[in-house]
């Protein structure tokens, strides 16, 4: 059963933002105040106080939207430790001026405090974000202490396995279908293309009411011209290797180790099946080295669980 994400409280919030609000005004009152000391005037002091923290909450926001976009976001990233670092020396030169080494810390911890709040903010946000269109990944296993220490092998074998099944999100082949938000007309992710592929696979005589349907039912965000576009195409989404009682309709973010071990439960072992029955689901364009791969992996793992057990 899944739960709807709990947002953050009214009070929580505010308690958030009256946190940030106190750590930047100290922050801003330990550098002006260090500015003047240099002989800066007040005025000048406390504009130019604010403004390697202000620097660092705008490289913490192009982080978050390189992210969103899934493009690189070590710049502002870099950048946003620099602006923090340069703050808290400040902040430090200050504080050891007027209160020795605890002040110094303190003081120096105000930038930091100020940006790993932001960052929980925004992980908060994107988790929740993912959440509501099923991306949340699946938690690795909690190994009790006593299990690493009794039986160090299985543990190890198992977390290994974990940490496997993991990677395979990884696949280069699946991210179109994770990054893409919404769909448009004449350009359709790898999410919708697999779902309608699978729609028709499960029933030949479905009409496009139907496949809407079963979209929503699967909770796939589409657009209607895409869908249509898609089923006007002609594209072949039959594969005479895998007929039988494989129904393929994947859910969002469902990997290529999923759908084998799902071909799998269903007593299917030939190879050649399992690749027809990947493809069915995740598009004709995933490559057979790595199904075969992958489906080895499994195997192995397999194997090693009947011998642990």
């Amino acid at each position: 059963m899944t739960t709807a994400p709990r947002r953050l409280g009214g009070a929580i919030r505010t308690a958030w933002a009256v946190v940030v609000l106190m750590m930047l005004g100290a922050a801003a009152w330990s550098i002006s105040g260090l500015l003047i000391r240099w002989g800066m005037n007040h005025t000048a002091a406390w504009g130019f106080s604010v403004m390697y923290d202000a620097a660092g909450l705008i490289c913490a926001d192009y982080a978050r939207r390189a992210i969103e976009r899934n493009t690189p976001a070590g710049l502002p990233r870099l950048s946003l430790l620099a602006f923090v670092a340069v703050s808290g020396v400040l902040n430090w030169s200050h504080g050891q001026a007027i209160g020795g080494r605890p002040a110094a810390w303190g003081l120096a911890a105000l930038s930091g405090g100020v940006e790993l709040l932001t960052e929980l903010h925004r992980r908060d946000v994107r988790d929740e974000q993912r959440a509501a269109r099923g991306l949340v990944a699946e938690r690795l296993p909690h190994i009790p202490v006593l299990g690493w220490i009794m039986f160090p092998g299985r543990a190890w074998q198992t977390l290994r396995g974990a940490v496997g099944a993991r990677l395979d999100l990884l696949d280069p082949v699946q991210t179109e279908a994770r990054t893409q938000d919404k769909d448009r007309a004449g350009h359709a992710s790898g999410t919708v293309r697999a779902a309608v592929r699978a729609v028709l696979d499960t029933v030949p005589d479905a009409t496009e009411d139907d496949v809407f349907d079963q979209l929503d039912i699967l909770g796939i965000d589409y657009d209607e011209d895409t869908v249509r576009a898609i089923l006007d195409s002609g594209q072949d989404t039959q594969d005479s290797r895998s007929r039988g009682t494989l129904h393929p309709i994947a859910p969002p973010g469902q990997s290529i180790a999923d759908t084998i071990r799902t071909g799998r439960s269903t007593g299917v072992r030939d190879r050649d099946k399992l690749v027809s029955y990947v493809r069915q689901v995740h598009g004709p364009d995933v490559r057979r080295d790595t199904i075969i791969r992958t489906i080895s992996r499994i195997e192995r793992d397999e194997k090693r669980t009947r011998r642990g057990a």
